[in-house]
């Protein structure tokens, strides 16, 4: 099998975007299905509250980001809603699991649905970006809160033969909108 050429995109999409070609060493590029096996993995991980599974699904520069606003380009520089290294996610997962958290009394309990996953393209970095829609209804203290909107995932291949996210961004429909809490639970 000879080089795969695929779109180049910035590893990170909050730096200026390009359109030149790369070309890639000859891995075996991630197939859709792998990657909606792992967005699914990822999704059930959170809704069964395996933060260290979770966590594991990152690699150690990684980095989440839900912007405020539609557009936003630079989580340093621009409100999030939340922008987590690996070692604050770690941080807010020992929280979540911790049962003297008063902020999680009762837990927190999340179901999502994610669909329309499309691979869109490669970085020089060797991530391969994807993009998905998801829907997220958690509930909590006899209240149920939605969620919805798009996620950008940059994966790149582990020493194991799988993926880790160097990147997530969840863009919610409503970020501009008016919320009444404060995010706890990852989406």
């Amino acid at each position: 099998m000879g080089p795969v050429h695929v779109r180049a995109l910035n590893p990170i999409p909050f730096l200026q975007k390009t359109n030149t070609m790369q070309t890639l060493a000859p891995h075996a590029p991630l197939s859709r299905h792998e990657a909606e096996d792992f967005l699914y993995r990822q999704a059930e991980f959170i809704d069964t509250r395996d933060y260290t599974s979770w966590l594991d699904l990152f690699t150690p520069e990684a980095s989440y980001w839900i912007p405020a606003r539609p557009g936003d380009t630079d989580p340093k520089t621009q409100l999030s809603f939340l922008f987590d290294d690996l070692p604050s996610m770690a941080a807010r997962c020992e929280r979540l699991l911790d049962h003297g958290t008063g902020g999680q009394q009762p837990i927190t309990r999340s179901s999502h649905v994610v669909g329309n996953v499309r691979i869109v393209g490669a970085h020089g970095d060797g991530s391969t970006v994807v993009r998905s829609r998801f829907h997220v209804t958690q509930f909590r203290r006899d209240a149920f809160k939605y969620y919805a909107g798009s996620y950008t995932h940059h994966l790149v291949a582990s020493g194991d033969g799988g993926w880790r996210i160097r990147f997530q961004r969840v863009d919610l429909i409503d970020c501009d909108g008016i919320h009444d809490a404060i995010l706890q639970v990852y989406l």
